[in-house]
């Protein structure tokens, strides 16, 4: 899968779907910095994905220091390339304020997909 270099980021793209609703999320990073993948809610509300009371809500640090909160919910399927997760839980929270990055690709699907980043291509396979 190709991914675009900008601002010294590589973006790429997923596609999601909850309770049936499928929704491509563009201007995802991958970053391998993140323990946890982490999708902007504002992109998914118009699917239903919102916080609720039964969801957990957690919080982190940004870089910089600021602690972010994020609440977790488990979606019908992940979608990357030609790759489908079933079932996988998700975090959701705010990322960047002007809405440049939709969300983080983080290790806990970059491990369990046996992520390859080919850096000088600009190409991430998956064998998982």
């Amino acid at each position: 899968m190709k991914l675009e270099l900008r601002g010294g980021l590589l973006f790429t793209s997923l596609k999601l779907n909850y309770l049936g609703q499928e929704k491509v999320i563009n201007n995802i990073v991958l970053d391998t910095g993140a323990v946890e993948t982490l999708i902007s809610p504002d992109t998914v509300l118009d699917i239903g994905i919102e916080a609720i009371n039964s969801d957990s809500v957690n919080s982190y640090y940004g870089i910089g220091g600021d602690l972010h909160s994020f609440f977790s919910k488990a979606v019908d399927y992940v979608e990357i390339g030609n790759i489908k997760l079933d079932g996988i839980k998700l975090d959701f929270g705010v990322i960047d304020p002007h809405g440049d990055i939709n969300g983080l690709l983080g290790l806990d699907i970059l491990l369990k997909l046996d992520a390859q980043i080919d850096l000088k291509e600009l190409t991430v396979s998956f064998k998982g």
